[in-house]
């Protein structure tokens, strides 16, 4: 259970501080709820369920500073092999999102900011499917790994485009 006050990882929406834990009402039904601000947009408000059933909670603690230099090391490792078939990437891609694990979606930038630099020497960009995952999973990466760097978003995906940058 987490606390008012909490920095946490809420799937779609990235990092989130839980401003309140209250009973609301949805769809007839009263439970208590996170009440948690995105530190993206701190006006929006999200509502979580504070009980869950087991393994369906959207909700995970922020990485600690060792796991979150474990992750931004990820950047570090060879892309995965890339698949010429733009469909079964995506179809990879959204199973790895599902996971919620950090090490794969972290892998899964890395495989296509990698590619993306390699298409740019050649003066092509990439897939539109391929940019709308790095579109969506970026931001998220680099919001947790500031917070459990004590970094801003901006030196973390400095520091990552420095990683997978071809030499």
């Amino acid at each position: 259970m987490f606390s008012i006050g909490d920095t946490v990882f809420y799937e779609a929406h990235g990092v989130c501080t839980i401003v309140d834990i209250q009973e609301q009402t949805f769809s007839g039904t009263a439970r208590d709820y996170y009440i948690l601000a995105p530190i993206q947009n701190e006006s929006l408000k999200l509502y979580h369920p504070v009980t869950q059933e087991k393994g369906t909670s959207k909700l995970t603690p922020v990485a600690t500073k060792e796991l979150a230099q474990q992750i931004l090391s990820t950047f570090k490792n060879a892309p995965d092999p890339w698949s010429d078939r733009p469909s079964e990437r995506n179809q990879h891609y959204r199973s790895v999102l599902k996971t919620q694990d950090d090490f794969q979606i972290a892998q899964v930038a890395n495989t296509i900011l990698r590619k993306e630099n390699e298409l740019k020497l050649e003066n092509k960009k990439l897939h539109h499917q391929d940019a709308e995952i790095l579109q969506r999973i970026m931001p998220n990466i680099c919001n947790e790994l500031a917070v459990g760097l004590s970094l801003s978003s901006e030196e973390i995906k400095k520091k990552i485009e420095q990683m997978v940058s071809v030499s």
